[in-house]
Parts: structure tokens; sequence; C-alpha cells
């Protein structure tokens, strides 16, 4: 797929660059958990790719799920664990849940790969295409969390301060 690393992520804004996290700690951790995200948008794009690529069977059997918690022993920026603690616990519980679909989704796929073999029936083809498509959603929902954690944390400070403005012109 990539000369890079197996989790990189290539398409735009994922993630943001890093000197435009560098002066925020919430962006960095908003960073890290896009980051970790990847992870699973790479295998989600080789199985949308299967049915026109099938040699990316072994690349897909050799991916494995993975938790916050290992991507962050991996990682050089302990962000992404920084910011979950900062999650609140509703948020939290999605995210892990969102997280544990994605790697059970994913694992299903390389069982699917790993039984096959060297080629892959047209019923396994279909198969790794639909879990394909369920994950792209979970996907989408695990970034929106991300997205929603980013917007509150600004608009807390941001009502703060207006509730502040409020108090002085009033006074």
């Amino acid at each position: 797929m990539s000369d890079g690393s197996p989790d990189d992520d290539t398409s735009p804004n994922f993630p943001p660059p890093a000197q435009q996290c560098a002066g925020d700690p919430g962006a960095r951790v908003t960073s890290s958990a896009r980051a970790f995200l990847a992870h699973f948008n790479r295998i989600v794009m080789m199985i949308e790719l299967i049915d026109r690529l099938p040699d990316l069977a072994e690349d897909i059997r050799n991916w494995r799920p993975r938790s916050l918690v290992e991507y962050s022993r991996g990682a050089a920026d302990a962000g992404a664990i920084d910011g979950y603690g900062a999650l609140s616990p509703l948020a939290r519980h999605a995210f892990d849940a969102v997280v544990a679909g994605l790697n059970t989704l994913g694992s299903t796929a390389v069982a699917i790969c790993d039984k096959a073999g060297g080629r892959l029936s047209p019923e396994e083809i279909a198969a790794c295409c639909e879990i394909g498509v369920v994950m792209a959603r979970l996907l989408e929902r695990a970034r929106a969390l991300i997205e929603t954690t980013e917007v509150s944390r600004f608009s807390a400070p941001r009502a703060r301060l207006e509730r502040s403005l409020q108090v002085k012109s009033a006074g």
C-alpha cells in the first residue's frame, strides 16, 4: 500500500500536521486519537479493495486488532491515552464500543483471509466487502466522537468567557 508505516493515512487533515497541534494539548490528544483510528482506516481500505486486488488478502491476514493502550505503548506520543482519560464517561464508553466493533470485524476479515489461504472465493470476497462497509460506518462514528469531544472542549471555554463578559457588562 504505502512505503511508510503500516498505519499511514494520507487522506487530507487526518491527522492534522504536528505543528498545528504543538501549542494545544487538547489538539494533540485528538490528533493522537485520529492517528490511532488510522490503524483501522488501513484495513478498511484494503478490505474495500479486495474484490479488485485479491493479493491484499495477505496484507489483511497480517493485520492485528489493537486497543488504544496497545497503540499508545508503541506511539512516540502518549496523547491518545491522556485524551481518553479526559473524555466524559459516556464518550469513553461509546469510543470503547466502537473500537471493540472495529477490532471484531477486522479480526473476522483476517479469519476469512486465513481460512481461504491463497485465493478467496466470490462468497468470501463478498463477505469481506460487507465487513468493509460496516467498518467504514463505525470509523465515521469514532471520528464523530473525537470531533464532538473537540467541539465541546472549545465551546465550554467560550461559554465561560461569554458569561464572564455578560457579568462584567452588567456590573
